[in-house]
């Protein structure tokens, strides 16, 4: 029988995301500000799967590339020592599998959203949560569709450089799954470590 397959990550996530949804709400409106992006990102990074009980031992690396925008959706919020703001960061995803097989991966994660702390020094950390939908032929042992959906959480920070230009390293956990759409459906979890550069718009 079709199953979600729930992990500690997909709960993380699935949490992370709902604080937005009641923090957002909650905050007054004069809090927030026009949607409008202020900066795009280009990540790129490689992952590797790690073993648990749920997944076959296919050692899978995947190779990406993330551009994306940053739109703020709220001023600072938060007591001194964890002031920061949330914002929206909707993102495309192109990737490849690289072992045990050479295959693409095709997607968009329109439900992403990252709290960012206020600047200490040129340093921002950041925490992110995210979902996203994915061509990607995994493997028919491993999904019995081509059509998943992937779920993030990640923390990283960002390096301001220049007055527009930022750094950033992350690691991200992400989980792919066809979310019981289909059988088999023993889903996929790797480590994955992103380096890119930020640009701010206007």
């Amino acid at each position: 029988m079709s199953r979600w397959r729930w992990s500690r990550g997909w709960i993380a996530a699935v949490g992370a995301l709902a604080l937005v949804a009641v923090v957002g709400p909650a905050t007054p409106v004069a809090a927030w500000p026009s949607l409008t992006p202020t900066r795009w990102e280009l990540k790129t990074g490689y992952g590797y799967q790690y073993k648990n009980p749920e997944t076959r031992p296919n050692n899978y690396q995947v190779h990406y590339l993330l551009p994306s925008l940053v739109v703020p959706l709220t001023d600072p919020i938060g007591p001194a020592w964890a002031r920061g703001r949330f914002t929206w960061n909707p993102e495309v995803t192109l990737g490849f599998f690289t072992h045990p097989n050479n295959r693409p991966i095709l997607g968009v994660a329109p439900l992403q959203a990252r709290y960012e702390w206020e600047p200490i020094g040129r340093w921002s950390p950041y925490l992110l949560a995210g979902l996203g939908v994915l061509y990607a032929k995994i493997n028919a042992r491993e999904s019995g569709s081509e059509i998943n959906f992937n779920l993030s959480e990640a923390v990283g920070v960002r390096y301001r450089w220049t007055q527009k230009a930022s750094l950033l390293v992350e690691y991200r956990h992400i989980h792919i799954s066809n979310a019981g759409l289909d059988e088999p459906n023993s889903g996929l979890n790797t480590h994955t470590f992103f380096a890119g550069v930020a640009v701010a718009l206007g």
